[in-house]
């Protein structure tokens, strides 16, 4: 049966686990995306060559920025109390690899009409 009387309290209570935080880091990087790549299409001049010059651009501030998330994902799923968010900012990082990718070359579309 049981080995502990009911009327004892637990000496040591499990604390609450946190919540992966995915949501919050997804919201962030996907902010920072949209922002930089409307300065970007506001920086650029219109001519037969915009299209490919955003891309550009584009392609390589999306690079950076899952690069960056994958290499802090990786060093904080290794740290102790951070691992939560280290797999939060690695999946975040392949969603926002996928969804930057689309939104690069729709921008680039755009641009081109």
């Amino acid at each position: 049966m049981q080995d502990e009387p009911f009327d004892q309290i637990d000496p040591s209570p499990n604390p609450p686990r946190s919540k992966m935080p995915l949501g919050k880091v997804v919201l962030i990087n996907f902010g920072i995306m949209v922002t930089y790549m409307l300065l970007s299409s506001l920086a650029m001049a219109s001519g037969p060559e915009a299209g490919m010059s955003v891309l550009a651009i584009d392609a390589f501030l999306i690079l950076a920025q899952v690069g960056l998330n994958m290499l802090i994902g990786f060093v904080l799923v290794f740290t102790e109390d951070k691992k939560q968010l280290g797999g939060a900012l690695l999946i975040g990082g392949i969603i926002m690899g996928v969804i930057g990718f689309g939104s690069c070359l729709g921008h680039m579309a755009l641009l081109d009409a």
